[in-house]
């Protein structure tokens, strides 16, 4: 029936500016880029290999959660977070043992937007 996610949303306050972080430190490629309504666009972002894309959508005042926006799934964390550290990207935490899985790793990271973002191995 179903096939795959074609995109999920992730709210930024600057699309120019979540654009530069996802592709200059995170390696995402811009998949589309059109006009969509007043000064704003409808930017889908893709992580090469995978299906699913990532919708920039408007941010809302007052949406900043400390909960994670986005997961992504490396298949070393030690190692990535080496390389996007390299990068200039700031980590919240350091690569540890997952608490709800003792066989994951995982690190977090706010992007460009503020959003926290896991980078995890499952």
């Amino acid at each position: 029936m179903f096939k795959f996610v074609k995109f999920v949303e992730l709210p930024v306050a600057d699309q120019n500016r979540a654009v530069s972080f996802y592709t200059e430190k995170l390696g995402f490629k811009v998949a589309q880029d059109s006009p969509y309504k007043e000064e704003w666009r409808w930017i889908e972002l893709e992580v090469p290999g995978a299906e699913t894309r990532i919708l920039l959508t408007e941010q809302q005042p007052g949406s900043e959660t400390d909960r994670p926006r986005l997961v992504l799934v490396v298949e070393d964390v030690d190692k990535a977070y080496r390389k996007l550290s390299r990068e200039g990207v700031v980590f919240t935490k350091e690569p540890a043992q997952a608490l709800w899985n003792p066989e994951e790793a995982f690190a977090l990271l706010r992007d460009s937007e503020k959003n926290i973002i896991v980078i995890g191995s499952q």
